[in-house]
């Protein structure tokens, strides 16, 4: 690698550990300044640079800080991590989240950015990695005679409108990073989709933050654009690739919890539609308030089968000479979590083994993770499969019940008292009786996640529990159980429906609520206790302090988010009243001021006035000074003239004094003394007798 770059005119820079151009200065492309030296300041002292790093994991407290850092980045190129043992050329590193993944899976990787600044982030990722070498170059001026087992475009192909000339960017990138790859290589594509369902439900396009602009065509040719299933599908073809596999991650690709393949979408006896919903809140970039739940319409998509057209995202595998794709035909989807500490993070897979039979396969990340992993308070089995259950999610269904308007908090109650009844009956089988009519009624441990979301509805009305991975060293309460549950409602939903009786305003009123349903006596200490116990679970599970101070406050003064279309415009239309009536206060003070303006206009034209008959003063005083210094120039030449007079003079006075007819003189001038000075006596003497 290194001789090919030198080859092609890079050169080493020893400062910042990149390949380079001599005379490269860089594409205009950044997050901004503060960000990018944030990042580079963070990953330059970090220790841990690992994708699951948790040194990293804390700094993720902005978007900026979660797409650059977050472990979940990786997740988009998972499913492909056997054929990424090879050459790899990665196109927009960025600032190294997705190097690092390359050059944790072992290939030979070239990673190209077009920003210096954040190449040398990208390489500060990697500097424990010898198998990762990055350049800084734009992909247009790109010059290496190597070619590639895997070229990778994660979140680069919208850009090609900015950085690719030509008639056709997108077609003309496609059709150059064809010519780096090796005739059975494989081009792997994340990128938005045009059309996708957060887009209609009018979430802002994520390149220029307005919304509908995407899906109603507004692209101009100077910005990034992206595209539709059908048009992206015929752009590649149309550049030379033979085959094209796509595949939907959720909620989209740049934080990805779950991916699914064309298979998976199609196969009866598997719910995607569970995937897709499940993830739907957890996307960060979604605005507060949306046209629609996502949540509650993805199954309507997958059985209409136009899950693939409609996701927020396209991955896209494909080969320029036609050979199958990275992704065998058995499998359905992947599911990742990945945001826990590193030895807790897994994979689950969902493979059909045979028609219409699905296995769940699971595998820890970290493989060098003990198992089981044990703490403080949890215990972590993860199985190396399960039998997957067909049916509905019971969380989903609580979530139906109160997403509609006029929902009342018995039907809460009602789904409560069916799913502790299943625990309970559970507990009586391992020789367990519990009383639900009391919240502080211990369960065994190992209850801990039979909890909603991991409960499958079957067609005929059983109950299932899937995804138990997770045991209390402790027994556990029933009320805390209960609170398990909702805490877990409250962060899968992102609106509720109006309750019947407007009296469900805050999340802390539907968890009191819904427990006094129940029958049970409940107080501020109780729910204080389930708070600090369940933030010190999520502190052992996420591998960092997570505070219970403020919580209780949070929950109490936080109102469910409720989304009522008419009340939003009513609201909308207060809100437009009162800017039109700022708005015309703001006209007054600017008619003031115009009027302000008018007499300082007035005042600055009675100066300038002045200062006009000033400058004609200034102007004579001017030419009298000139007068002046004339006569005083000609009054310096008088006495330049008198000077040389005078001194002229004192030359023949020296000249008589000492000439030798003044020595000779000299007793008559003595004689004419002494004679003026006795007539001068005779007068005076004169004077005297007259007087």
């Amino acid at each position: 690698m290194t001789q090919a770059l030198i080859q092609a005119g890079y050169s080493y820079n020893e400062q910042t550990s990149i390949w380079i151009r001599q005379e490269y200065t860089g594409i205009a492309y950044s997050d901004g300044d503060e960000v990018e030296k944030r990042i580079a300041s963070i990953v330059s002292s970090a220790t841990d640079l690992g994708v699951l790093s948790g040194e990293l994991r804390p700094h993720c407290t902005d978007w900026p800080s979660l797409y650059h850092l977050s472990g979940t980045r990786a997740n988009i190129l998972r499913p492909f991590e056997s054929d990424l043992r090879g050459d790899i050329l990665e196109i927009g590193a960025g600032c190294g989240a997705i190097t690092r993944y390359l050059g944790e899976c072992g290939g030979n990787v070239l990673a190209l950015e077009g920003s210096p600044r954040r190449a040398a982030i990208a390489r500060a990722r990697t500097r424990d990695l010898d198998n990762v070498t990055v350049v800084s170059d734009k992909f247009d001026a790109f010059r290496c005679d190597k070619k590639f087992d895997v070229v990778t475009l994660i979140g680069v192909l919208e850009y090609a409108n900015l950085f690719t000339a030509g008639e056709h960017p997108t077609l003309s990138m496609l059709e150059r990073v064809r010519s780096f790859l090796k005739p059975n290589g494989k081009l792997i594509i994340a990128i938005e989709n045009q059309l996708g369902l957060k887009y209609f439900a009018g979430a802002p396009e994520d390149h220029l933050g307005i919304p509908m602009y995407g899906i109603e065509g507004r692209y101009r040719n100077d910005q990034p654009q992206t595209f539709g299933r059908k048009e992206l599908a015929g752009l590649i073809k149309e550049a030379g690739f033979k085959s094209t596999e796509f595949l939907a991650p959720f909620p989209d690709y740049k934080l990805p919890v779950s991916i699914v393949t064309e298979h998976g979408f199609s196969c009866d006896a598997f719910d995607a539609a569970a995937l897709a919903s499940q993830s739907a809140c957890r996307d960060p970039q979604l605005p507060p308030i949306l046209a629609f739940s996502p949540e509650l319409v993805w199954p309507a998509i997958v059985n209409n089968e136009l899950a693939l057209d409609l996701a927020n995202s396209f991955l896209i595998v494909a080969s320029p000479d036609g050979s199958e794709g990275s992704v065998s035909s058995s499998i359905l989807a992947w599911h990742f979590t990945t945001d826990r500490r590193k030895a807790l993070c897994k994979i689950a897979e969902f493979v059909e083994v045979e028609m219409n039979q699905i296995e769940v396969r699971y595998r820890r990340l970290d493989q060098n993770a003990a198992h089981p992993v044990a703490g403080g308070l949890l215990q972590h089995h993860l199985p190396e499969r399960d039998e997957y259950r067909r049916g509905n999610v019971l969380l989903l269904e609580i979530v139906r019940t109160v997403t509609r308007d006029g929902w009342r908090v018995e039907d809460i109650v009602h789904c409560l008292r069916n799913w502790l009844e299943f625990i309970a009956a559970l507990a009586v089988e391992q020789g367990h009786a519990i009383d639900l009519s009391d919240p502080c009624s211990q369960l065994p441990g190992s209850f801990f996640d039979c909890i909603p979301q991991n409960i499958i509805v079957s067609s005929d009305g059983s109950f299932h529990v899937i995804d138990n991975e997770w045991t209390v060293n402790d027994e556990l309460e029933v009320g805390y159980l209960a609170f398990r549950s909702l805490w877990s409602l409250l962060h899968t939903l992102r609106r509720f429906g109006r309750s019947a009786t407007g009296d469900v305003k805050t999340r802390y009123d539907l968890i009191l609520s819904s427990m006094i349903g129940m029958g049970w006596s409940i107080s501020h200490q109780n729910i204080a206790r389930w708070i600090e116990i369940e933030c010190r679970v999520q502190s052992e599970v996420a591998g960092r302090f997570i505070a219970s101070d403020g919580v209780e406050d949070w929950l109490k003064n936080v109102a469910l988010p409720i989304f009522d279309l008419s009340q939003t415009v009513t609201e909308r239309d207060g809100q437009i009243a009162n800017l039109s009536q700022t708005v015309t206060e703001r006209d007054g003070q600017i008619a003031n001021l115009s009027q302000t303006v008018t007499e300082r206009d007035g005042q600055i034209a009675s100066l300038n006035q002045a200062v006009t008959e000033r400058d004609g003063q200034i102007a004579n005083l001017s030419q009298t000074v000139t007068e002046r210094d004339g006569q005083i120039a000609s009054l310096n030449q008088a006495v330049t003239e008198r000077d040389g007079q005078i001194a002229s003079l004192n030359g023949s006075i020296k000249e008589t004094l000492i000439s030798t007819s003044w020595r000779l003189t000299r007793p008559l001038r003595w004689i004419g003394r002494r004679v003026h000075r006795a007539a001068h006596v005779m007068r005076l003497a004169r004077q005297y007798m007259n007087h």
